[in-house]
């Protein structure tokens, strides 16, 4: 017999137990665990390996299929599609591995055809979906991981998607938004996938139309004249209501976090803004851009991870740039970038090194880059 002495609550107390009585207590529960096949094992028949409490491991599992303790999975890149005006920006999870490259690619106005200029896991591909008098609104609508065609037709309200998982095409959801309102479309409940949104300047709010359960909702948000800003400014995976108000030249947005208001001053009368994940936090930074008297534009970031700043000349008015900040070169940051209407270059400052100078489309496209994985 073995007796012990406890502490704490129990203290003073002591308890005998049996080496014996343990030891048949043991035999009971080993042989629970082995009738409902709770210990490692190897299945005869289909030669399948499973771990404790008969959780399914990989075959070519070593002996640490024997521990009980549990491990954390690798995190998997956010499949989250974040608009800024009707740029598609890619957002991914702190620490996850770095995305692959964004994808250049337009929409031809004339004749609704969307051509992707593909690269690294993508590749070169030419679609007609759209009329003249659509908006282009890609995105992750099925969740595949897979950039969806789509447009938004003011008209009616109706969002039409070619889903990349089953290759069906056709009106996905109709009478959601009308001719004034700008499509927002991003991940608002961080299910995975894109949910229908717009941007209504007056009465100025977002209409949200969530994938996760169907429903739609109202968020009444900024005013008239404010630029819609919708981003992961928290980190959370799921896209915030934000607006730049430039009356103050101030973001303004409401975190899914937390549910709070946040307002923050950025720039200066007259600027555009870009937020985005420049410094590969998972969040999006403040950033704005500013012309100066000659048409030059001059970026203006401020990093979420440490507060600090980034100011860069790229772009000017005179050729005709959109702003396209984006991850090109798939180390998890956003580039400064910009895609010249004049002669349909794409100039991309690479936040891995040096610049690369690409020509696709021709003036009176709209870019879209965003990966398409075709």
């Amino acid at each position: 017999m073995i007796s012990l002495h406890l502490r704490g609550p129990f203290s003073g107390r002591r308890i005998w137990f049996s080496l014996a009585a343990l030891g048949v207590g043991f035999a009971i529960v080993l042989g629970v665990f082995a009738e409902n096949g709770w210990l490692p094992h190897t299945d005869a028949a289909s030669g399948r390996k499973f771990g404790w409490f008969g959780k399914p491991i990989p075959k070519n599992a070593t002996s640490s299929i024997y521990s009980l303790v549990t491990t954390t999975p690798t995190p998997q890149l956010s499949k989250e599609y974040i608009y800024a005006g009707s740029r598609l920006l890619a957002v991914e999870d702190a620490n996850a591995n770095a995305a692959p490259p964004t994808d250049l690619a337009i929409w031809r106005v004339s004749t609704g055809t969307w051509y992707v200029l593909g690269g690294p896991g993508s590749a070169q591909t030419i679609q007609q979906w759209g009329a003249t008098t659509d908006k282009p609104a890609p995105g992750d609508y099925d969740g595949d991981g897979k950039t969806d065609f789509a447009i938004f037709r003011p008209s009616d309200g109706s969002w039409w998607v070619i889903n990349t998982s089953t290759g069906s095409a056709g009106i996905a959801l109709y009478g959601w938004g009308a001719s004034t309102d700008v499509p927002v479309a991003g991940d608002f409940d961080g299910d995975g996938k894109t949910d229908f949104a717009i941007w209504r300047p007056s009465p100025a709010g977002f209409w949200i139309h969530r994938s996760s359960d169907g429903l739609g909702y109202n968020v009444t948000f900024g005013s008239a004249g404010d630029i819609p800003a919708a981003d992961d400014f928290d980190g959370d995976g799921k896209a915030d209501v934000a607006i730049y108000h430039s009356a103050t030249n101030s973001f303004i947005w409401q975190s899914s976090r937390d549910g709070q208001t946040y307002t923050q001053a950025w720039g200066s009368a007259g600027d555009k803004p870009v937020p985005a994940d420049y410094d590969g936090d998972g969040k999006a930074d403040l950033a704005t851009i500013h012309a100066d008297s000659s048409g030059a534009w001059f970026w203006s970031i401020r990093k979420s991870s440490d507060g600090g700043t980034i100011s860069q000349q790229w772009g000017n008015t005179n050729g005709g740039d959109i702003a396209v900040p984006n991850d090109y070169d798939g180390d998890g940051k956003c580039d400064i970038a910009i895609w010249r209407a004049n002669d349909g270059n794409w100039w991309i400052a690479q936040s891995s090194g040096g610049v690369r100078v690409q020509q696709w489309g021709s003036n009176g496209d709209i870019p879209i880059p965003a990966y398409y994985r075709r």
